[in-house]
């Protein structure tokens, strides 16, 4: 579903002179944005899945001066959908240090795609990103990676890879961006995460049916892929590193097994009681995944024993802020900035979504 911040006004029953946005730039109100209709109203300010409020720059930078430091040269663009700031700029006034967490996907659809090829001579071709089969070259929801492998297991006789990605998009550098700026602008602690630990459990889960010799050589060669990918993240990241220059700093990855065994030990007691699993999701393929998800924002207090954080990440991953709050309870304050998802070149598609030849790969201004 496509909408704007103005469409979500008048849906909900106010004119804009109703509402705090009576002074936001067009261009904010009109930013496409894609996503189910989950918003009423806090106040006088929209509030998304009952748990951010959506602002323009100036009213974020209003509730956490620290964002006004960004120098991201599309900010004043933006819808901002943000939580708890006034906890973590109460914490900064009180001398207390704020971490952030944040980070994007590995990677989006069409970035690697799935051959799983079956006893009767077919070949069945699926993305990996969004887990879809394709039908002449479309996404069809007849049927899901997991669902067909885990069902057909027995009849797989080969799995492989094929890797389209060779660069981040300009979602992916926008949400290194920000994270890296907001962190040099408070003096606190942060942390990346790269989910190639996440992508594996998947593909972890959805091999269990496939015979060992398949599984063994599948895992390898999508470890091989993993590999590909971080290392474009971990070029960039090291650049921004370099310029902004971090005091406490982590990147977790598979290639960081150290610090991945203290995250999965810290968070066993908060995701791993069977109450709270049961709430995660329903899909068992998905449950080491979204366990990792909605524990990420927390990392800084696993890490660096962190009271106070602010994540910052897209949009798409309110609902693991949301079961992150709740999963951990009173052990930190969490507060949050999440960012947009950004159009491709084709004007119709999130970055993440979009077709290969409009993902703006490449596409982003760095500050010098």
């Amino acid at each position: 579903m496509e909408y704007t911040i103005r469409d979500m006004i008048e849906r909900h029953g106010r004119r804009l002179d109703q509402t705090d946005y009576v002074d936001a730039s067009s261009e904010m109100l009109d930013f496409r944005l894609f996503s189910s209709d989950h918003y009423d109203w806090h106040g006088d300010k929209l509030r998304f899945k009952e748990s951010a409020d959506v602002m323009d720059f100036d009213q974020a930078v209003k509730a956490f001066p620290a964002l006004a430091a960004v120098k991201y040269k599309s900010r004043q663009k933006f819808p901002y959908f943000t939580d708890n700031l006034d906890l973590l700029v109460e914490a900064l006034n009180n001398g207390e240090t704020v971490a952030v967490e944040g980070g994007p996907c590995l990677f989006g659809a069409h970035e690697v795609r799935v051959f799983v090829h079956t006893d009767d001579g077919k070949t069945h071709e699926f993305d990996y990103a969004n887990g879809k089969i394709y039908l002449n070259d479309c996404f069809s929801d007849d049927d899901t990676l997991a669902q067909f492998v885990l069902r057909n297991g027995e009849h797989v006789t080969g799995i492989n890879f094929k890797q389209y990605k060779e660069q981040l998009t300009s979602q992916e550098y926008l949400q290194l961006r920000y994270p890296f700026e907001l962190a040099s602008a408070i003096g606190g602690p942060l942390v990346i995460p790269l989910p190639d630990m996440s992508y594996r459990k998947y593909l972890v889960a959805t091999l269990e049916t496939v015979s060992s010799e398949i599984r063994t050589k599948a895992l390898a060669d999508f470890d091989e892929i993993l590999s590909n990918v971080d290392r474009f993240y971990l070029n960039e990241i090291d650049e921004l590193q370099r310029h902004f220059r971090i005091k406490e700093f982590a990147c977790l990855h598979l290639g960081t097994p150290d610090w991945l065994n203290i995250w999965y030990e810290k968070r066993a007691r908060y995701v791993e009681k069977q109450k709270s699993l049961k709430k995660l999701t329903r899909r068992a393929e998905h449950l080491e995944s979204v366990k990792d998800y909605v524990s990420m924002p927390a990392l800084p207090f696993y890490l660096f024993d962190s009271k106070y954080i602010l994540e910052v990440n897209s949009v798409e991953e309110t609902d693991s802020y949301r079961k992150c709050k709740r999963q951990h309870k009173s052990a930190f304050k969490l507060g949050c900035i999440l960012l947009p998802e950004l159009l491709g070149k084709n004007n119709t598609d999130i970055v993440y979504d979009a077709p290969l030849e409009f993902k703006n790969y490449g596409v982003y201004e760095k500050v010098v």
